[in-house]
């Protein structure tokens, strides 16, 4: 690390180098963490990030004067990107749109990005080779405002059953709030139509063995206050979820972090922020690392969503 006379830092970050201006910008109030602090946190978790982020469109949460100012959600690359940094253009149908998003293949991709204020990755659940053909099935536990965290492990159990008689691996992480993500790797070969209606099946299999804990109700406002929301819509295309290991836009610097299934009874999410989990990946590693080993076909997903259909039953159409 240098210091420059204007103030800046310079980074070296595998073969690249990169400069970080008012590095000591406040950017988490709780502790005081600053801007370098953050781009210190990728690179402790770099391994990590970029295998989360590896080649798929990626939406970025960015936060100019830190997290308790205002928030910009942005898809296309800031300006004034390094030469390296690479990026996939994306089409928005909807507004007959196109947008060159970062796409990570470097842990240096990412500390750029901390450089243009980014505190939140948020992938696409595809990859740039085939952006319209997901490799990637999310799980997102959902609260209601009056469920608590306690009802989000009940939850996940009953999902950690049913991927196990499907024989499907799932990996959990935290979502730096109070919900759980559970993620699943599937072959690119369904359309994201099809994988969220595998998505929706499965839903409706853990809402059928949750005795009223789960309510797939689709309008919030309609759902049971003290339930748990299966959020299949996360599998809609250009929905995007915080990834593994990206830092959330909260005062503590909550972190959206991988855990062991036997660690969720005990996890508290709030215990997971840039100050800790840097020892934990030194000690644990990547806990995502080996996903791609374990790819599940949704066949029989899809047959349950055809029997539910057939049944009169279908998922609401996805919202924006």
């Amino acid at each position: 690390m240098a210091a420059k006379a204007d103030g800046r830092i310079e980074l070296e970050v595998g073969d690249r180098v990169v400069k970080i201006s008012n590095p000591d910008r406040i950017y988490f109030s709780a502790r005081g963490e600053t801007k370098l602090d953050l781009a210190r946190y990728y690179l402790a978790v770099a391994d990590g990030i970029v295998n989360a982020l590896y080649h798929r469109p990626c939406m970025l949460h960015r936060f100019p004067d830190g997290v308790d100012g205002e928030k910009v959600h942005q898809k296309r690359l800031p300006r004034g990107a390094p030469e390296w940094v690479e990026t996939v253009r994306v089409h928005f149908p909807r507004y007959q749109r196109y947008a060159d998003e970062l796409c990570v293949s470097h842990p240096a991709d990412v500390v750029w990005a901390v450089q243009m204020s980014t505190v939140e990755f948020h992938p696409w659940n595809s990859r740039r080779d085939d952006t319209e053909s997901p490799d990637e099935w999310r799980i997102d536990l959902d609260p209601m405002p009056e469920a608590g965290y306690d009802d989000v492990r009940r939850v996940a159990l009953v999902v950690q059953e049913v991927l196990a008689e499907l024989g499907a691996v799932g990996y959990p992480k935290t979502s730096g709030g109070k919900g759980l993500h559970i993620y699943v790797r599937i072959p690119p070969v369904h359309g994201f139509a099809d994988v969220r209606r595998a998505a929706w099946a499965f839903a409706r299999e853990v809402e059928r063995r949750c005795a009223g804990l789960v309510d797939l109700t689709w309008w919030r406002k309609d759902r049971d206050q003290a339930s748990i929301f299966v959020d299949y819509n996360q599998n809609a295309r250009d929905h995007t979820i915080a990834s593994a290991y990206s830092v959330r836009g909260t005062p503590l610097g909550v972190v959206s972090t991988p855990v062991r299934w036997d660690e969720i009874a005990d996890a508290d999410p709030r215990d997971f922020t840039i100050a800790t989990v840097p020892a934990r990946f030194a000690e644990l590693g990547d806990l995502h690392a080996d996903i791609d080993d374990h790819p599940y076909a949704l066949d029989t997903l899809l047959e349950w969503a055809e029997r539910d259909e057939r049944s009169g039953k279908a998922p609401a159409e996805p919202t924006d």
